[in-house]
């Protein structure tokens, strides 16, 4: 999240709930987040890595075991924005000291990775808004592609001022049919940048969809920001359909929303028709992240009650784990054979959202699940 919330895998724009609220329109009837009892028992959580300095928010996890670990500059911890984890347990700045190196000229330097997608052909997508701690501009926000497999930076997008706004902050990034959809977290919007052509469009601004209804509620109460009022992020949750066809999106505090892919990258399209076009999908609680496995199946970090659940493309309804240890669960990952990696970041005792201080109670874990080994979701 980021400015007082402005968020990622968490930037954000703090507004007054008051106006949050008066701005949106009754939302469409959809499913809602209906109380579940959990697996009984949960899903066993095993855990394979711990930070004693840095807040992961998001990861991705390479096919050898490795994982890339993504701390943004507004979590205030220390250390490289991305860093590499050998099977080993060492670390070292990703994809070399020279991309988080202060020293290095801006285009060429990761100041603050925001999300990360890392594709099956070794490819790993990382949105940087280029924005320190305190939310200053350091460098202008860019896509970068890393290939993993060599550890080298193959192309960098700089985000098109044009398609910004002041205050904005680049939340959240998927790429699919060859376009890359970022959200805009900082000032409510969604980029759409042509990855072969290069036009890049700002579409949906200030859409309902995209901008925060309510306030976060993590660890029993209320998330504040450091005026101590109710922290309000727009949307910085982001996911793509395993084809491609549907881009799904919320505000940290939900509800899940759904958008065609085609109407995204089709420049004929009117805002009007974009406007008409999203769908209220999944009225969800407060999330800490989500993603998708290879089935279409969507999993959810529940920071609300320290809780995964999934949803399947079918509409199935599944808890599957509840757990104290999952203190504000970030962005989850899950690899091909059905492990689910979760980061637990305590973002709501992180400066950001709490007085200015860092009350983190180290180490940070991230949890693996085998979903593979999970009873069947049943209607």
């Amino acid at each position: 999240m980021a400015p007082m919330f402005r968020t990622r895998s968490f930037p954000l724009r703090v507004i007054p709930a008051a106006l949050a609220l008066s701005i949106l329109p009754a939302t469409p009837p959809a499913m809602a987040a209906k109380p579940a009892p959990p697996l009984d028992p949960s899903a066993p959580m095993v855990a394979v890595a711990e930070s004693t300095s840095q807040v992961w928010t998001a990861l991705a996890v390479l096919p050898d075991g490795r994982m890339i670990l993504d701390s943004p500059a507004w979590t205030g911890a220390p250390g490289p924005t991305l860093t590499l984890r050998d099977t080993g347990g060492a670390t070292r700045p990703f994809p070399n000291a020279a991309w988080t190196d202060p020293a290095t000229a801006p285009e060429h330097r990761l100041v603050s990775a925001e999300s990360l997608q890392l594709a099956d052909d070794g490819t790993l997508w990382v949105l940087d808004s280029g924005l320190d701690a305190a939310d200053h501009p350091v460098a202008p926000p860019k896509l970068v592609q890393i290939d993993t497999r060599s550890a080298t930076v193959t192309r960098t997008w700089p985000i098109d001022p044009a398609v910004l706004r002041p205050g904005s902050h680049v939340a959240g990034v998927r790429v699919g049919r060859g376009h890359a959809f970022i959200l805009d977290s900082g000032v409510p919007g969604l980029i759409v940048l042509d990855l072969d052509h290069g036009p890049q469009r700002r579409l949906m601004d200030h859409h309902p969809s995209l901008t925060a209804q309510h306030p976060i509620i993590a660890g029993g109460h209320v998330v504040r920001d450091g005026s101590d009022r109710a922290a309000i992020v727009n949307a910085t949750e982001i996911e793509i359909s395993p084809d491609g066809q549907w881009l799904y999106y919320q505000p940290p505090c939900g509800p899940l929303y759904r958008i065609g892919t085609d109407l995204l990258t089709d420049p004929t399209i009117t805002s009007f028709e974009l406007d008409d076009s999203t769908t209220l999908w999944y009225k969800t609680p407060p999330l800490g992240g989500m993603t998708v496995a290879r089935d279409g199946t969507l999993y959810f970090d529940d920071v609300s009650t320290g809780s995964i659940f999934r949803f399947t493309a079918g509409r199935v309804y599944q808890r599957i784990v509840v757990d104290p240890r999952l203190r504000w669960p970030a962005a989850p990952a899950i690899t091909a054979a059905g492990q689910l990696y979760i980061p637990t970041a305590q973002l709501d005792r992180t400066p950001r959202f709490n007085h200015g201080q860092m009350a983190v109670q180290w180490p940070l874990t991230i949890y693996r699940i085998d979903t593979a080994a999970l009873p069947a979701p049943v209607r």
